[in-house]
């Protein structure tokens, strides 16, 4: 595991509730600091099966996911739905290696606050 600083329960509830909201402007976040969670998910994916994971860690402008086995895609849409969390969030595959991927998010229309 990466050596990354952990949120205080306050500063992780402000980045979920920033996450939750469709309509933030993003903007380039290569700079958006990443913060470490385990959060159980699964990656929902239009022509493919959909595919369990665990979001490790997450900022503004994505998040590294662990999958099992590699058929994840490169450049493939995802929608990235976090139970725990109550949210689903939009990307695109950017990278992948071993059993992890980079998702960057997107914000369209997909992504969403789940309702209880």
């Amino acid at each position: 595991m990466r050596n990354r600083p952990d949120l205080s329960d306050q500063e992780m509830a402000a980045l979920i509730e920033q996450l939750r909201n469709p309509k933030l402007r993003v903007g380039d976040n290569r700079k958006a600091q990443r913060r470490l969670c385990r959060w159980p998910a699964v990656i929902l994916r239009p022509e493919r099966e959909n595919l369990s994971c665990i979001v490790e860690d997450i900022s503004l402008g994505g998040c590294r996911v662990a999958v099992t086995g590699s058929r994840i895609v490169l450049g493939e849409t995802v929608v990235v739905d976090i139970p725990t969390q109550k949210m689903v969030l939009d990307g695109t595959v950017i990278w992948k290696r071993d059993r992890e991927a980079g998702i960057e998010f997107r914000y369209t229309e997909a992504s969403y606050k789940k309702r209880d």
